[in-house]
């Protein structure tokens, strides 16, 4: 099965860059996930509570806004 995307450069330069590059703008989110998993996940004893909710509702904002966009990390493996 074969997929093609055309576009009409240089008219649709900001298209095609966003297609381009989804790959790297996923490996961004994925790690930005991450990094906030590890450090809640693996937070020092003396972590200041107020830091670890901080991170947590981070974390879960940017869930709730791939959710809301129809998007998870779990669609490319």
């Amino acid at each position: 099965m074969k997929a093609i995307l055309e576009f009409n450069l240089p008219e649709d330069n900001q298209e095609f860059t966003v297609a381009t590059n989804g790959l790297n703008f996923w490996h961004v989110l994925y790690d930005l996930d991450q990094s906030l998993r590890s450090k809640t996940k693996y937070a020092p004893d003396d972590l200041p509570e107020d830091k670890y909710n901080a991170y947590q509702e981070i974390r879960d904002e940017l869930r709730e806004l791939m959710s809301d966009h129809n998007v998870n990390l779990d669609m490319v493996s």
